[in-house]
């Protein structure tokens, strides 16, 4: 007998015998469906569902075959089988169907592999019953896939096909390969010697390449996967770095702003110290107070220093005294006015801190505007109280004005015409920040290009619990034009 009888005699058996195999390996190919999908939990209610209504499909499937054809009967078969195992594991019908095509195709190749053994015994023993045979098929089957899913790389299914649709390429490959080796089974059964003779070589190749492709496919799979999670981690780490550069960012942007308060505040302390000297309240035993005084006087004879209103606030006093100072050295002309209760200011609206800290600020960038402009004017006015019905803050100045791309990025970020002259940006960082703690609005108005009739522009801090925001300019359309920012308003 050679394999050829063997298979032939096997496919022209009973139809007792036939749906016995059919049944066997639809059973084998539900093991094989939870196999691939990692279910472990193999004996339940549901395997007793599909353990019964299996039983019908083969008997279904037993006589469309002898009243029809292999190839009919095999197709009815993979449809009920999926329709079955889709309501089983609530799994969408497509997804079923590739399963359980590529289960059961694994299970053909397998029995396949097991009629090869048994024709091997057969060859020695010359077993002629059909039920004997059959048997010894499927206990060979069995035990083969059994030995298969205890292999370490497949005892928790195939990975890639645990995902529902996400592996379009290994999807369609798996397939291909279980289809060609279902339609060459089926060819087998229905027997044609030449055909099948070529056959049986095709169909043997079909089978290595299906297991090839499953070891390359897994293989490829744990590679990618090990390669996403690589790049995950890398991205986390990423991330992780990012937000330390941004907390150390804030931190350094923070130490910023108090080193700019405190170097205000330094200042205006040495100054009072200077004064305090000059007034030989300090060390009077040291004969320097009059070269001191008069070395000022020769430096700064220019400007006419008059005595400036006072707050009754000691350390807003002392700040204004000293940006006085510094107007003088600047041969600029400095005038306070003050409208209102000045303590009703700072007990209800702003913090005398935060006050002194506008005051030097605004103060310091006037001085810095003129100090770059050609304007024969050269003057700071400052108003300080009740105005126009708001308590705030003016500052009036003859110097030159902002840049467009400063006045847009005010609040956001360091901001500053003239790093080269002390400015650091940091002075309306603190501003913005005062605003939204105080919710003061900031109106800056650009009058005019500088005149030596008059000053060009002044910034209006205003306590109106708006919290905006506000340009008034006569370059409205050129800084309209630029502007992205939707919380700032300009008007002509």
């Amino acid at each position: 007998m050679n394999i050829l009888n063997f298979t032939f005699n096997l496919a022209s058996t009973s139809i007792i015998v036939y749906i016995i195999k059919i049944y066997s390996i639809s059973m084998c190919t539900y093991y094989t469906f939870l196999k691939l999908i990692n279910i472990k939990n193999l004996i339940s209610l549901k395997t007793f569902i599909v353990f019964v209504f299996t039983i019908i499909i083969t008997f279904i499937c037993g006589i469309i075959k002898y009243t029809t054809d292999s190839f009919t009967s095999i197709a009815c078969l993979i449809l009920l089988l999926s329709s079955l195992y889709s309501n089983i594991t609530k799994n969408k019908i497509g997804y079923t169907i590739i399963l359980t095509i590529t289960s059961l195709s694994i299970n053909y190749t397998l029995f396949f592999l097991a009629i090869l053994i048994n024709f091997a015994f057969n060859l020695i023993l010359a077993i002629q019953n059909d039920y004997l045979n059959i048997g010894i098929m499927i206990i060979t089957h069995i035990t083969i896939l059994y030995l298969i899913f205890k292999i370490k790389r497949f005892k928790d299914g195939f990975s890639f096909l645990q995902i529902n649709l996400k592996n379009e390429y290994f999807d369609i490959l798996i397939l291909n390969i279980s289809v060609s080796i279902l339609l060459s089974f089926i060819i087998l059964n229905n027997f044609n010697l030449i055909l099948t003779a070529s056959l049986i070589f095709c169909f043997i190749i079909f089978m290595i390449i299906m297991f090839i492709t499953i070891q390359k496919t897994l293989t490829m799979y744990y590679k990618h996967k090990l390669l996403v999670s690589e790049l995950e981690e890398t991205k986390t780490e990423l991330e992780n770095k990012n937000k330390e550069i941004e907390q150390l960012e804030a931190e350094n942007l923070n130490f910023s702003k108090i080193s700019h308060s405190i170097a205000h505040k330094q200042k205006s302390l040495e100054h009072k110290l200077n004064q305090l000297m000059l007034n030989n309240e300090i060390a009077p035993e040291l004969d320097i107070s009059n070269k001191v005084k008069e070395l000022s006087n020769q430096c700064f004879s220019n400007i006419t220093t008059t005595e400036l209103p006072k707050t009754d606030i000691e350390q807003i006093d002392d700040m204004l005294s000293f940006m006085q100072d510094e107007c003088t050295k600047n041969n600029i002309d400095f005038e306070i006015k003050l409208n209102g209760n000045i303590h009703h200011m700072i007990n209800n609206f702003i913090d005398k801190n935060d006050l002194e800290i506008l005051l030097a600020d605004h103060i310091k960038n006037a001085i810095i505007a003129i100090n770059h402009s050609d304007n024969i004017n050269r003057s700071i006015l400052v108003k300080l109280g009740m105005i126009d019905g708001y308590y705030g803050i003016y500052v009036y100045d003859s110097g030159i004005e902002f840049e467009i791309d400063t006045l847009i990025n005010l609040g956001e970020k360091p901001s500053s015409t003239h790093l080269d002259d002390g400015g650091s940006g940091m002075g309306f960082l603190n501003t913005f920040d005062t605003l939204s703690k105080c919710q003061a609005s900031i109106i800056i108005n650009e009058i005019n290009p500088p005149s030596k009739e008059n000053y060009t522009k002044f910034i209006a801090i205003i306590f109106d619990n708006k919290n905006e925001y506000k340009i008034s300019s006569y370059r409205s359309e050129k800084i309209k034009n630029v502007n992205k920012r939707k919380d700032l308003i300009i008007e002509n």
